[in-house]
C-alpha cells in the first residue's frame, strides 16, 4: 500500500487564508475627503466609533541575500534600531507606536536569486508564521517593513513575476537586468502561477515574514499600514492568493516608479509620497501621523 503524499508545506498557509472572517464595511464617504476615508476605514477594522488608534506596532523583519548590498548591513541596521538610534526608532517613539525588530537568520543569507530559489517551500512557510509573531504584541494598527540591503530588487522581482511586463517596469538600472535574470531562472524551475511559489523562489526571509504578518493580521481584522515596496510585495503574494487577503491594508507612502505602479496594481493610493527609497518603517510611522489625525475626523 503506498504511503499517502505528504502535504505541502503551504497547506497551513492556504487554509488560513481560506477561512477569514468577515471584511469590515468599508464605504468612503462621497465628500469627506481622505481624512474621512482614512477614519471610515479604522472604523471598519477594529469596530471603533469614534475610531482610535492606541497600541500601533511596527514589526521590521531583517533579511540578509548573498551578493547584495554592504556585507553586515542588516546586522549593523539592527544595532541601531536596537540603540535607538535609527530614524525610524525616533519617529516611532514620538508617535506612540511600539517597534519590534526580527533577525531572520541574517548570518545565513539567501541565496542569489539569479542562481537558485531564495527558500524551500518548508522555509518559506516557516518564515511566514514566523512573521505573525508580530501579533504577539496585540496591535491595533500594525505597519510591517523590512530591513533588507536594496530590498527593492526582490520586491521587483515579485511584482514582474506576479504581474508581467518587463523587468524595466519594475526596476532601473542594471538591477532591472538582475531582477529578469532572477524570474527567468525562476520560471525555467517552477510555475509561477503560483502566488506562494513566487514568493518562496523570488523573495528574501523578510518578505515572507511581512506576507506572514499581513495576513495574520487579516485574521484578526487589524489594519495594516504597508511601508514600502517590500511590504507592498509580499501584500501582491497575498492579493494573487484572494484580493480579500489585503482588504485591511491601507499604502502608507509611496517611493519609486517602480513601487508606484505596484499600488496601482493593489488598487492602493498611499496616504503620503515621500519618494524615499530606503524603507526600515520610515514611511509607514510618517503616515501614522495622518492615521491619528484622521482618528479626529466625524
Amino acid at each position: 500500500m503506498n504511503a499517502p503524499a505528504a502535504a505541502s508545506p503551504f497547506a497551513d498557509i492556504r487554509r488560513l487564508a481560506a477561512d477569514l472572517p468577515a471584511p469590515g464595511v468599508f464605504v468612503p464617504p462621497a465628500d469627506g475627503g481622505r481624512l474621512a476615508e482614512i477614519s471610515t476605514w479604522l472604523t471598519a477594522w477594529t469596530g471603533r466609533t469614534p475610531p482610535s488608534v492606541n497600541r500601533p506596532v511596527v514589526a521590521l523583519y531583517a533579511g540578509a541575500r548573498q551578493g547584495v548590498g554592504p556585507r553586515g548591513y542588516a546586522r549593523d541596521r539592527l544595532e541601531t534600531i536596537a540603540a535607538g538610534g535609527a530614524t525610524v526608532s525616533r519617529m516611532a517613539g514620538s508617535q506612540g507606536a511600539g517597534l519590534e525588530a526580527f533577525d531572520l537568520a541574517i548570518d545565513r543569507p539567501t541565496p542569489d536569486a539569479r542562481q537558485k530559489a531564495s527558500m524551500s517551500e518548508k522555509e518559506c512557510a516557516a518564515t511566514m508564521a514566523f512573521g505573525m509573531e508580530a501579533l504577539a504584541k496585540q496591535p491595533d494598527l500594525l505597519i510591517p517593513g523590512v530591513i533588507a540591503a536594496e530590498a527593492h530588487r526582490d520586491a521587483a522581482a515579485i511584482a514582474l513575476a506576479l504581474f508581467g511586463g518587463e523587468a524595466s517596469d519594475w526596476a532601473i538600472g542594471e538591477v532591472a537586468a538582475d531582477v529578469a535574470a532572477a524570474v527567468e531562472r525562476a520560471r525555467a524551475e517552477s510555475d509561477l502561477s503560483d502566488p506562494l511559489e513566487a514568493l518562496r523562489q523570488l523573495g528574501g526571509r523578510e518578505t515572507a515574514a511581512v506576507a506572514g504578518a499581513i495576513l495574520a493580521a487579516r485574521v484578526q481584522k487589524i489594519p495594516v499600514l504597508l511601508d514600502g515596496y517590500a511590504a507592498a510585495a509580499a501584500a501582491a503574494v497575498l492579493h494573487a492568493v484572494d484580493p480579500d487577503l489585503i482588504a485591511h491594508a491601507v499604502a502608507a507612502h509611496v517611493g519609486g516608479a517602480g513601487h508606484a505602479r505596484l499600488l496601482a496594481k493593489l488598487g492602493k493610493s498611499p496616504l503620503v509620497s515621500l519618494e524615499i527609497e530606503d524603507e526600515e518603517g520610515v514611511g509607514g510611522v510618517s503616515a501614522l501621523a495622518l492615521v491619528r489625525l484622521a482618528c479626529e475626523v466625524r
